[in-house]
């Protein structure tokens, strides 16, 4: 599915010159029942014009300006060949401001004007010109808003139309960005993933051809969208460069790296302050501000939403809706990169018992004394006759401040006659410090973990204890979805550098007065400290 859809970019947007071979190769294989019926009716050769496209074109004085833009960008011979396209030609009067040193407005006008196979002024619903977009007949008289002062004049090889106007040109998402200097910095921040992929299933012994791919657009799992693709419809948040910069500048310290090399580290903490902007900024489909809450392309719920749009100016594009941020990016750091980190205590792969320590993985149900619990799972951690517990790896920590919670199970879980059970816990944090050595933050008074209160009553919820509060963390202990992407890291195991060690401390005066070395752990979270 990916390689088709950068295909199909190949094929349509307005690089043809690289991309001529390809249109040649493909036009065989890409003929719809439009043209066959087109063939049938007409004959490959007999009711047609006797000439190509391109002569017929280049033969009528008012359109000299657009025979210059055809042979310029190469596409003359693609109406040379006996492929059947259909051309809406606009007079040199409607191109009269055209400048031919513009190369990409050249080429953005000449793909703007032709689509395959023949396509006469009866056509009903959307046809798709060779750069992908998707237009329609209003009337005999008018196509996507231009007028026709010719219509359905017939060559060997298809249809042309003239007429007195350009079609209105409506930029996708990535063209605008690419195109509107007010983006410039976020262009290039996007445009640095770029890349040229070698497709070795289409390619032969005599042609090999490569495909646009942009991973941070276009990955399925890390990817924003792929805000080129004309057949697909997202909504879109532009910064300006002002507002780019300014959100890079307050957002970057959360992400204070490690290298080191001084210049890895920076580099390191600017692609991933961008990236976490970014993830932010992309929704499927049309959303505004009439929207209960706003999904992103990444996952990321957001809301109030008509907070979040406040203040943008809002343009139509051809797959798309682009709010401009000319001044501000309202900001909902929490949901969109500043997460409540959680690691539930059953999954295997986020723990390692210490030494003489029991773990058995626990289910709960409608019928359970306890409710509340996540997943419906949790983690019993035991030991004999000296304290044991659990370490837990907490990964994609921040430089940033976070309350730290662990959350119990209570003993009740197991039946009433254990609402008395109790024991005392300990914990130890441990984290990458500013000069990459490890750190060790402590809370070493015990902390009582019962089915009952004070007063004794019985508790039936889930019992929540803060070990550590507003701990600051020096650098990030994160990977960025574009890393794992990189050749080689998809399949590297990451072992975070930040844990919590959560263990008993019972005394053998503890264990007289009734105190055991067991617990129930729900999950562990890294709550954001909100400033």
């Amino acid at each position: 599915m990916k390689i088709t859809s950068n295909i199909r970019r190949v094929l349509y947007l307005p690089h043809f010159k690289g991309a001529l071979g390809w249109v040649f190769v493909c036009g065989a294989f890409c003929l719809s029942s439009c043209q066959n019926e087109w063939d049938e009716h007409y004959g490959r050769t007999g009711g047609l014009g006797d000439k190509h496209l391109m002569a017929l074109i280049s033969s009528d004085g008012r359109l000299s300006k657009f025979t210059k833009a055809l042979r310029q960008t190469g596409v003359d011979a693609l109406l040379t060949n006996d492929q059947t396209y259909t051309v809406w030609a606009p007079t040199d009067e409607a191109l009269a401001d055209l400048d031919f040193n513009d190369t990409a407005s050249v080429q953005r006008i000449v793909s703007n004007h032709i689509a395959r196979f023949s396509n006469p002024t009866s056509t009903e619903g959307l046809i798709k010109m060779l750069n992908g977009k998707r237009m329609q007949f209003s009337d005999l008289s008018t196509f996507n808003g231009a007028p026709i002062a010719n219509a359905d004049i017939t060559a060997r090889n298809g249809l042309l139309h003239i007429l007195t106007s350009q079609i209105p040109y409506k930029y996708s998402i990535r063209e605008l960005l690419d195109a509107d200097k007010r983006f410039a910095d976020v262009a290039t921040f996007v445009s640095q993933f770029d890349q040229k992929i070698y497709d070795e299933r289409r390619s032969t012994s005599y042609d090999s051809v490569f495909i646009d791919y942009n991973p941070l657009l276009e990955d399925g799992r890390y990817g924003i969208g792929d805000i080129a693709d004309e057949d697909s419809l997202f909504t879109m948040i532009l910064p300006s460069d002002d507002v780019w910069a300014a959100e890079m500048e307050r957002v970057a310290p959360a992400f204070t790296a490690y290298a080191a090399a001084p210049f890895e580290a920076d580099s390191i903490q600017h692609v991933q302050t961008g990236l976490a902007i970014l993830g932010g900024l992309t929704f499927r489909g049309i959303v505004d501000e009439t929207a209960d809450s706003l999904v992103t392309v990444t996952g990321k719920v957001i809301k109030p939403v008509k907070a979040f749009l406040a203040g943008y100016e809002r343009i139509e594009g051809s797959n798309g809706i682009i709010y401009v941020a000319p001044t501000h990016l309202n900001a909902n750091d929490t949901c969109i990169w500043n997460h409540k980190l959680m690691v539930e205590a059953e999954d295997m792969d986020s723990r390692v018992a210490l030494s003489g320590t029991n773990c058995y993985v626990r289910n709960t149900d409608v019928e359970s004394l306890v409710q509340g619990v996540s997943d419906d799972s949790y983690l019993e951690v035991s030991s004999g006759n000296v304290d044991g517990g659990v370490t837990f790896y907490i990964a994609d920590a921040l430089a940033t401040k976070y309350d730290v919670y662990v959350d119990f199970v209570n003993p009740m879980v197991d039946g009433f006659n254990l609402t008395g059970e109790k024991t005392k816990v300990v914990f130890q944090m441990m984290y990458r410090g500013s000069n990459g050595r490890s750190t060790a933050k402590n809370m070493s008074t015990p902390v009582e973990i019962s089915g009952l209160t004070s007063d004794g009553e019985v508790l039936s919820e889930i019992i929540s204890v803060k070990a550590f509060e507003g701990v600051e963390f020096p650098v990030s202990d994160y990977h960025d979805g574009m890393w794992h992407l990189q050749p080689g890291n998809a399949s590297l195991d990451v072992t975070p550098t930040t844990t919590l060690q959560v263990r008993t401390r019972v005394t053998a005066a503890d264990a007289r007065n009734g105190y055991i070395r067991k617990f129930r752990v729900d999950c562990v979270r890294f709550v954001p400290v909100v400033e």
